[in-house]
């Protein structure tokens, strides 16, 4: 019983942030939400808090391997309001990983995109004319005895959604407005180095529609993040990562760009043999107490100016289908040089100084 109403609170309370919070929901949004039949129960809990605002019909769309295998619609008391505008929310849920036994060999190939997907390790596509004109968001959710997940989801949703948006924000500019061109990171088994190339954004979860109506892309939105150089990155890094579905800590070297060893593992090792350019680094998330490397397909919401052609990206911006995370420790001390050759301090001990 007691279980059951922690549950029930912990949706509670964060359907309440992705309504008024991540999407900030208005009066008229007819609401979308897709999600897999394990968090079609959030998803109700959801649709149930979106409809106390919006008073428009929510619909939530249950997607199995891949495919919308049922359309449930939830309508407000009457008389209920038209809609006057849209907004999308999916719903991610987070398995936990494994770090001891043997790993499950279900994967045949690199061509098992569905499988990959499940796993974590596909790269966001590369989409140069997509443009969603409502506010979106990806919206996380965990087993339920992932205690250590939901608990820093809520510290976070106690700590003011909106005031930790705003710190984002102006963040995000102080870094572009910096210029740099070399960031360094030192600490715990680490210290390596990248490239910034000119037009990489210091891209955060804000987002600002045409229309000036503003929402967040999920409960990272103080995670910034920049491209990379793909064929910059030099020294080593030490990090904790999961591996299709194994969890393991490990040392990756780079030379050139170019990852030249590392801990080796069945399931690592599998892995980075996807693809060459797995072995490259697409871009880096910051913020307080995480740095977490992307290996692999870089993010073109990091990308000032996006070309309309696949031919016409940048040399340096990492085309990978395929993406391998690796958090580094919480420690980390982060310095850069701006163009002019000025160096300074950006972060120390984990900690931003500004």
């Amino acid at each position: 019983m007691y279980s059951e109403q922690l549950t029930e609170q912990r949706y509670t309370e964060y359907a309440k942030a992705i309504v008024n919070d991540l999407l900030c929901l208005k009066v008229g949004d007819a609401l979308s939400i897709n999600t897999e039949e394990i968090d079609l129960p959030f998803a109700k809990t959801v649709a149930e808090m979106a409809l106390s605002v919006t008073d428009v019909t929510v619909k939530i769309v249950v997607i199995n391997k891949g495919k919308p295998s049922q359309v449930l619609e939830f309508d407000p008391a009457p008389p209920a309001h038209m809609a006057r505008s849209y907004a999308m929310l999916r719903l991610s849920h987070v398995r936990k990983a494994i770090s001891e036994g043997k790993f499950l060999d279900v994967i045949v190939d690199a061509s098992d995109l569905g499988a990959i997907q499940k796993m974590g390790h596909l790269a966001d596509p590369v989409v140069l004319d997509r443009r969603i004109a409502v506010p979106w968001t990806v919206a996380e959710v965990y087993d339920e005895d992932d205690l250590a997940s939901w608990d820093a989801l809520h510290r976070k949703i106690d700590l003011n959604i909106p005031n930790q948006s705003l710190a984002s924000v102006y963040r995000a500019q102080s870094l572009y407005n910096s210029d740099i061109a070399e960031i360094m990171f030192e600490g715990d088994g680490t210290r390596f180095s990248v490239s910034i190339p000119k037009g990489s954004l210091f891209s955060g979860g804000s987002r600002t529609l045409d229309s000036g109506r503003e929402f967040l892309i999920g409960m990272d939105f103080d995670r910034l993040s920049f491209l990379v150089d793909k064929d910059s990155a030099q020294g080593c890094f030490t990090a904790d990562i999961v591996a299709l579905g194994k969890a393991s800590r490990a040392q990756f070297v780079f030379e050139d760009g170019r990852l030249c060893d590392w801990t080796h593992s069945l399931e690592l090792d599998r892995l980075l043999g996807f693809d060459e350019q797995l072995k490259q680094i697409g871009y880096i998330s910051i913020r307080d107490n995480e740095v977490l490397v992307h290996l692999g397909g870089a993010t073109l919401d990091a990308l000032e100016d996006v070309p309309i052609s696949d031919e016409l990206l940048p040399q340096w911006f990492n085309m990978s289908l395929y993406t391998l995370r690796c958090h580094l420790g919480r420690n980390m001390d982060i310095c850069c040089t701006d163009r002019s050759g000025i160096t300074r301090i950006l972060a120390k001990d984990g900690v931003f100084l500004e």
